[in-house]
């Protein structure tokens, strides 16, 4: 994971099954807390890059506001649950932190502050759990917080060993070596096993979105800010057909499905070697993606332990194999890396444990070693990262970021000058290897040694995180220059001709799904572009693109076919792409590379409807070559997404229109069945039309049809259908999506800026309450919580009794029933115990909190009034209420917000002339009308999609004059003289108007 604030859409779920209390074994309950600082310049110590002055803020301070997860706090949470026999955890501390403390230490900073820092991990190491595994697990990890999936073999070994060396130095040689693994990033793929392996890791931690991806009939929504998996991957098979079920999570940030047990469960996951077909094999510990993500804001009590897992008890029935739900995150920042975390929150969680038999609290290496992973079963897991990094998408577009009109891309830039500078070291470790670790972690000894040194540390992912700012992105050129600078010592030296293989960064292709979906409506080419970069000390002769054809677009995980260079009976034979070389050079203001590999791309063209596998080959100018490794992509139609099975009337659906649907179910799981409903929504399911309808069947067709009406204002249709029992036909997966014509622009734009709609409702304190309401979308806004403290919307349509107040703050509430928020250290925003769909964005600091909820959704139908009102907290666990800044003011100043303390605030709905949505009807209304008469629906009132002078009537029913009260829902008749002139008036309009064709 990474050292930033974490900006997260929030969107509401309703959870699918309330599970009774009590399966055959407990949830086991895991903790992983990552630790890291980067090395801030390569080449220099942390007060060395202090004193050189190169960043804007200090980079000792950033360690010293860290001390307590560095040094004490980790050791105090796990005494703190010793009467638990299993409890502990996993910390992964990187080699670049520890160097940054010990170079701390050793300058006597703050007055020797860091002296003796890993005393407390020291002792903690030594505590036991009942299996006789380390309570505290220093877990393995990437020395420089390399991303690992983007990296060879090679350097990835090298990492390790050099974490490994600077772990048993720094925590003692007695204590036994961690058998996991943490992944920085929590970025994995596959093809980090064989590294992995064979420095002895027996397993990793994965983030679980990708077991889920990986499977058949994945439920894929866009609110995952992902775009669907491509169908390569989704070998697994579909877990709700297996005895588990799809769940959707509630009361925090989960826009997608989980599976459960499936991703909740340790499997084996392989490597097979495409010279040989040989299968490595580890176990991948599945971290809980949305769980995790919500323990990271403060644990225990800002993460509902009990109501969120409950969710998913019902289906934890194998004694066996029982879930284990592993919560990971940094444990240095924002809520995970608070005193709180380590010590009030974390002990109530220990005391909750304690009592609630459905749960226990273990280490990975306790559970494994209890409920072992059987040998022959294995799973495939999609590679990519965790929710933090851009959502972990499985192309790692954070640190692979696409280039601007120019064609410059800083992220590509830095791989093509990491591709040449390993190929140069990976050459003189050839011509003279590294013979002493100690030499490389000192970056001192050979010229090898002291390259190998420069080399991980330009691997640091951070250099690739933070693009435009500060001097990140010349980092990794920085310590690229400074290992090409030692290992050319060695091969200007070398007398022989040098047999190392041309360095080849792993082949990527554009679009991810060719003839698929990825984020709009439309698919995607079929034909594709694979590109990489390729590099030589000799230089290279030739650069080729290898692809093939699976046989029947399966690729079993009993099957090695696929995975071999030799292939089998199940694939084709290879073709052969010449690769075109191109290259950029960096703009002025980032640093020259000594070297850059150039970029090769060639295009796989003319492939539909099938399965390929495809590699890269480099040959040098000594004639040694490297094979990347084998590949796989699904590559769709390029057709509209329906295909042959759904096809619609009109062929392009029309906003506010009606629309057929006809649906061809045979061949998929709905062929033979008696009846067939409709499940159909709008823009991605932000709007969801229920109870499904059913189906008409066309006995002459042999197709089920049915004509529904298109919201006015959708862009998109979104289809999948079922029996009414069950089973589902959702499109392996990716759903039907049909861009809509002629939609309304969107009432409410969710962006951090104020709407041009929004009333102001109440003010004072230095605050102002915001709303607008459209069709149902109640919209609501208020000043960001970048002035220092955290700041709630609360909304309810009937007030409950007092409770505690939310997210572990002092005082009480009257009992709300959806809130939004926004927490001040680190912008997270959203909205909680929703049931209605719903979406909230935040501002730079001067900007505004703002949100969106679904009425209808949220309480059956649409109310007349509602209770709202804004509190201002200080923003650490236990922050009192500003009661000078609460809306509707404070009535007595005692820290609650009491149910008197709430404004009633009325939604106006009988006044359908309301057409600004400013909560009152009056000459601007008018205005509107004028303007949309006989032309559109713009001053529609009696809901017949035109303007005319029946709506007239009953603006002036409504009308509220100037003076009229936000939300007051008054129906005030105009007096006399007013009525006489909008008569007359409208009589003017309307004649002067309607003289279409006649005089």
């Amino acid at each position: 994971m990474r050292k930033t604030q974490i900006f997260l859409a929030v969107f509401c779920s309703v959870a699918l099954v309330s599970s009774p209390a009590g399966g055959q074994a407990p949830i086991n309950v895991g903790f992983l807390w990552h630790m890291h600082q980067p090395t801030y310049i390569p080449g220099q110590t942390v007060t060395q890059t202090d004193a050189s002055g190169q960043f804007s803020f200090s980079v000792t301070d950033v360690h010293n506001q860290r001390f307590g997860p560095y040094t004490s706090w980790p050791k105090d949470a796990i005494q703190s649950g010793l009467s638990l026999p299993n409890l502990g955890a996993q910390v992964s501390f990187s080699g670049s932190l520890i160097e940054n403390l010990n170079n701390l230490e050793a300058n006597n900073v703050n007055g020797g502050m860091w002296n003796n820092w890993k005393s407390s991990y020291a002792q903690a190491q030594q505590l036991q759990t009942a299996e006789g595994n380390q309570r505290l697990d220093m877990i393995g990890f990437a020395f420089n917080h390399a991303l690992m999936p983007l990296l060879d073999v090679r350097d990835m070994r090298m990492q390790i060993k050099l974490q490994k060396e600077l772990a048993i130095q720094t925590w003692g040689s007695s204590v036994p070596y961690s058998k996991g693994f943490f992944p920085p990033e929590t970025a994995f793929s596959e093809r980090m096993i064989p590294a992995l392996v064979a420095e002895g890791v027996e397993w990793s931690i994965v983030d679980n979105i990708h077991f889920d991806r990986a499977t058949e009939n994945y439920p894929y929504t866009s609110a995952s800010n992902l775009i669907p998996p491509n169908r390569a991957d989704q070998i697994n098979p579909d877990p709700a057909a297996n005895g588990g079920a799809w769940v959707q999570l509630n009361n925090l940030w989960a826009p997608g499905q989980v599976s459960a047990p499936f991703s909740y469960r340790p499997n084996n996951v392989q490597y097979v070697d495409p010279n040989t077909g040989t299968t490595n094999k580890i176990v991948a510990v599945p971290a809980a993606r949305y769980e995790g993500n919500e323990d990271g804001r403060g644990g225990f009590g800002a993460f509902l332990y009990d109501q969120v897992m409950d969710q998913y008890l019902a289906y934890n029935t194998d004694p066996s194999r029982p879930m284990f739900t592993l919560l990971h995150h940094d444990g240095d920042n924002f809520g995970g890396g608070s005193e709180s975390y380590y010590h009030s929150n974390f002990q109530n969680m220990v005391n909750w444990a304690a009592n609630d038999p459905d749960y226990n609290v273990t280490t990975i290496q306790d559970y494994l070693d209890k409920y072992p992973v059987p040998t022959n079963e294995v799973i495939h897991v999609e590679s990519g990262a965790w929710a933090g990094a851009d959502n972990g998408d499985a192309e790692f577009k954070k640190w692979l970021g696409d280039p601007d009109g120019t064609g410059w891309s800083p992220d590509r830039n830095s791989w093509a000058v990491l591709t040449a500078a390993k190929n140069r070291v990976f050459t003189a470790d050839d011509i003279a290897p590294v013979t002493n670790l100690q030499n490389v972690l000192n970056g001192t000894g050979s010229p090898t040694e002291k390259a190998w040194k420069h080399l991980l540390a330009a691997e640091s992912s951070d250099y690739w995180y933070w693009d435009g700012t500060e001097v990140w992105d010349s980092n990794v050129t920085r310590g690229s220059n400074l290992a090409v600078a030692e290992a050319d010592q060695v091969i200007a030296s070398f007398g022989g001709t040098e047999t190392t293989g041309p360095t080849v960064f792993l082949p990527q292709r554009g679009a991810y799904n060719p003839g698929g979906i990825e984020w709009g409506p439309n698919p995607e080419p079929s034909d594709f572009e694979v590109w990489t970069y390729a590099y030589d000390v000799s230089g290279l002769s030739n650069v080729t693109l290898k692809w093939r054809t699976d046989n029947d677009g399966v690729n079993p995980l009993a099957s090695t076919d696929n995975e071999t260079y030799a292939g089998g009976a199940e694939v084709g034979t290879w073709n052969s792409v010449t690769m075109a070389s191109s290259d950029i050079g960096p703009p002025g203001n980032i640093l020259s590379p000594t070297y850059r590999a150039l970029r090769y791309g060639a295009l796989i063209e003319g492939q539909e409807d099938v399965l390929l596998d495809y590699y890269v080959e480099a040959v040098d100018g000594n004639g040694n070559i490297t094979r990347s490794d084998i590949q796989h992509v699904y590559v769709g139609e390029g057709l509209p997404l329906g295909g042959e099975s759904v096809t619609l009337g009109p062929s392009i659906p029309v906003a506010g229109q009606p629309v057929t649907i006809t649906y061809d179910p045979s061949g998929g799981p709905l062929s033979g069945a008696l009846e067939v409903f409709l499940h159909y929504g709008f823009d991605d399911w932000g709007t969801t039309i229920a109870p499904d309808p059913v189906m008409n069947w066309n006995a002459t067709e042999e197709m089920w049809d049915l004509t529904v009406p298109v919201n006015g204002s959708a862009s998109q249709l979104d289809l999948v259908f079922n029996d009414g029992s069950g089973v589902w036909d959702n499109n392996s997966g990716q759903d039907w999506r049909f861009a809509v014509t002629g939609a309304a622009p969107p009432p409410f734009v969710m962006d951090g800026v104020l709407d041009a709609a929004a009333v102001e409702i109440a003010v004072g304190g230095g605050h102002h309450l915001y709303a607008a309401l459209d069709n149902g979308i109640l919209y609501l806004a208020t000043e960001d919580a970048g002035e220092g403290d955290d700041v709630f919307i609360y909304l309810a349509n009937t007030l409950g009794p007092m409770v505690a107040a939310n997210w572990a703050k002092a005082g009480q509430v009257a009992q709300w029933d959806a809130f939004l928020a926004d927490e001040n250290d680190n912008d997270f925003t959203g909205w909680f115990d929703t049931t209605g769909s719903a979406e909230a964005a935040t501002g730079a600091n001067g900007g505004v909190l703002e949100g969106i909820i679904n009425l209808t959704e949220e309480f059956g139908s649409l109310p007349s009034e509602i209770y709202l009102a804004l509190g201002v907290y200080a923003s650490a666990d236990g922050g009192s209420l500003v009661y000078q800044a609460q809306l509707p003011g404070s009535n007595d100043s005692n820290g609650d917000i009491n149910a008197d303390e709430f404004l009633l605030f009325s939604l106006a709905l009988n006044l359908t002339a309301d057409f600004d949505g400013d909560f009152d009807v009056d000459a601007d209304d008018l205005a509107i009308w004028r303007s949309s008469f006989g032309l559109n629906a713009g001053g529609d009132t009696d809901n017949d999609n035109d303007t005319d002078g029946n709506d007239f009537l009953a603006w002036q029913r409504q009308f509220t004059g100037p003076g009229a009260s936000v939300g007051a829902g008054s129906t005030a008749v105009p007096e006399p003289s007013t009525l006489a002139l909008f008569v007359g008036l409208t009589l003017f309009l309307i004649v002067s108007t309607d003289h279409r064709g006649k005089k």
